[in-house]
């Protein structure tokens, strides 16, 4: 190791010299490592006393297992493939932590259907002094699904490590791994173990082994099956190989294993259940489950699963630790905007209310993003090529004989098909949604954390999309606002969130938004508050929003009908014919009178309903807000196109 002579040096020397070497070693790849793991500020350190790698999320450390290296005399190259392997779901773990330690909630379904299947069959044929615990036997179907997919991340792994670095692109140093992980696997354990635990390893021993047809045919002898007229070793090669080049993780990859893996790893787990059949055979089945479990002993160099989790909790701990941080420096700056510190209170919990939602539309974001940025074909001129269209060929005749002469038809324009150019959509210049939230004396507590809670999640959401907007005009050298506004009405109106208020005044806002709805404002006056709106929309801000550079959506929360409905209807008719979209949301216990109301204000006699009742379903309100959000720009962006 490190072209160290062993016999000049006492072991403590030689773990001396080979941690000096080691730093000089890593210092040569940091840069690798780095785009590797995407975590520049990673570092590696040798420790003379570990026996496998541990990653400290805290201190942002990999410790090294010098022992266990100087033990195996490890080569350079051998080193930092270990590296590599150990550290090749850094990526997607720093991502996906959380969704990586809750296995045991998205695999609930299979563990408990395999669960109540060996709880029964066990029973069945055991004893009364026997008879196990369902604890028991959850604690070890847990235990076994999730190594299960522990064998399925450490093939991804090294698949990972194989197409994505570069020195690996080098046949010959892809040789020599392949060759060293030969003699680190046995091949032939996946045969003495029990079957569902051999058919689990048999996926990196079939990548490992597939250049040796013999091995890799009694591989597939034991364990193959088809899945769509495929091996299931070449069909899951071929996804995760594709998977990796798209930079994706787990939320895909375990979908997939399910789908598709863990059917074979349940037939051969249960066809082991099944051949239990005895009394006699049973009495000891405490000790044959963890006989199992003990048949899965891991490498001593490499994490096992129970390191892996620890790391991730590690992650997650320092995920939520900078997450707090950056919060308490937000909420101490938004006291400057004259947010107490019970207000604070207040939106942090509403904020951890909304947090599924959030995620939801974080979700569905991306997705429009995505769907809008496909390039869309414009045709440029004619080509040369294709079918002739009959017209253009009479009309252009006498070009079409001199062209003939020449022997040279490249400039006739007498084809059928034509050049397509790609041209990226392009973005509205501004979106204004405005919100105007009835604060009038009758909203309940009910109503009032009903609404809270929506605004919430609706005006933090679009915080969100406006982020995502943002980064994809800088990528396409484009400018576009997406903006929101708050109003209060009741016997009054006033304006809590301006268009133009930015960064932390903007967040103070929202929480004065959230917080503020109290039920403290008389009657309820909307068309006062609609008018103002519509008196500010310039003529200038009218033909924009005419010719859909620009677009403006205002969202009503009421608990009943306006105290003034003839001038509400007036000026939501006025809305509708300046192309601005208006809806309306009703909530709470509602009268046939109110009920008949509210229709004529905002139902009757328009294209569209602008109007939903959603009356005793007050729990409903979040939901409806963002799916009326979500098609309003979902339909902008479907407009673009």
């Amino acid at each position: 190791m490190f072209n160290i002579d062993r016999n000049s040096l006492n072991e403590e020397k030689l773990k001396k010299e080979a941690e000096e070497n080691l730093e000089v070693f890593l210092e040569d790849h940091r840069q690798a490592l780095t785009t590797f793991t995407r975590e520049p500020s990673l570092r590696y350190i040798g420790s003379k006393n570990l026996e496998r790698f541990v990653l400290r999320a805290k201190e942002n450390i990999l410790y090294l297992p010098l022992s266990s290296f100087l033990e195996a005399d490890l080569d350079n190259n051998e080193i930092l493939w270990h590296i590599y392997y150990e550290l090749s779901l850094y990526p997607d773990w720093i991502k996906n932590a959380n969704y990586y330690l809750n296995r045991e909630v998205t695999w609930k379904a299979e563990i408990d259907e395999i669960t109540y299947y060996i709880y029964k069959k066990i029973n069945q044929i055991s004893s009364y002094d026997n008879k196990l615990e369902i604890t028991f036997v959850r604690d070890y179907v847990k235990r076994e699904i999730l190594d299960f997919l522990f064998q399925m991340d450490k093939y991804f792994s090294y698949l990972r490590v194989l197409e994505t670095c570069p020195i690996y692109r080098d046949e010959e140093e892809k040789g020599k791994i392949i060759e060293y992980m030969k003699k680190r696997n046995d091949k032939k354990e996946i045969f003495l173990s029990l079957s569902h635990h051999g058919f689990s390893k048999s996926f990196l021993l079939w990548e490992i082994y597939k250049d040796e047809d013999s091995f890799k045919n009694q591989i597939e002898s034991r364990f193959d099956t088809k899945i769509l007229s495929k091996s299931i070793y070449t069909f899951l090669n071929k996804e995760l190989i594709k998977q990796i080049n798209q930079d994706q993780g787990i939320t895909k990859r375990d979908p997939l294993i399910k789908s598709f893996i863990y059917p074979t790893f349940k037939k051969f787990w249960l066809e082991e259940v099944d051949s239990m059949e005895t009394k006699d055979s049973s009495g000891d089945s405490e000790k044959v489950f963890e006989e199992s479990n003990e048949q899965t002993a891991k490498d001593k160099l490499e994490s096992t699963r129970k390191d892996v989790e620890e790391s991730l909790k590690e992650i997650l701990d320092q995920e939520n630790t900078n997450a707090s941080y950056t919060e308490d420096s937000s909420d101490k700056k938004t006291e400057f905007y004259g947010i107490s510190r019970e207000e604070l209170d207040l939106y942090n919990y509403y904020l951890n209310q909304t947090k599924a939602q959030r995620e939801a539309m974080k979700d569905f974001w991306k997705k429009l993003i995505g769907s809008y940025k496909k390039e869309v074909n414009i045709e440029k001129n004619r080509q040369a090529k294709g079918k002739l269209n009959v017209n253009d060929l009479i009309y252009s005749y006498p070009n079409f004989i001199e062209a003939e002469q020449k022997g040279n038809y490249k400039e006739l324009k007498i084809f059928d098909k034509n050049f397509l150019e790609a041209q990226n959509n392009l973005l509205p210049n501004k979106i204004e949604i405005s919100f105007l939230i009835d604060n009038s004396g009758s909203m309940d507590k009910e109503k009032i954390d009903a609404t809270r809670k929506t605004l919430a999640a609706t005006l933090l959401s679009i915080s969100d999309f406006n982020r995502y907007l943002q980064i994809e005009a800088q990528k396409t050298n484009q400018k576009i606002e997406l903006v929101t506004e708050t109003w209060f009405f009741g016997q009054d109106h006033y304006k809590v969130k301006n268009f133009e208020d930015t960064k932390d005044l903007e967040k103070s806002k929202i929480i004065s938004s959230i917080t503020k709805v109290d039920g403290n404002l008389g009657t309820t006056d909307d068309a006062s508050c609609l008018r103002e709106i519509y008196e500010g929309i310039s003529s200038k801000q009218e033909l924009q929003i005419k010719n859909k550079n620009e677009y403006k959506i205002i969202f009503e929360i009421t608990d009943g009908a306006s105290t003034f409905p003839g001038a509400t209807k007036d000026i939501v008719k006025k809305l509708i014919e300046t192309d601005v979209e208006i809806f309306a949301i009703q909530i709470g216990k509602i009268n046939k009178i109110d009920t008949k109301t509210f229709n004529y204000i905002w139902n009757d006699n328009f294209k569209y309903p602008h109007g939903l009742i959603l009356a005793d379903n007050i729990e409903k309100l979040t939901d409806e807000l963002l799916n009326l959000v979500k098609r309003n720009l979902e339909s902008i962006f479907q407009d673009r196109q």
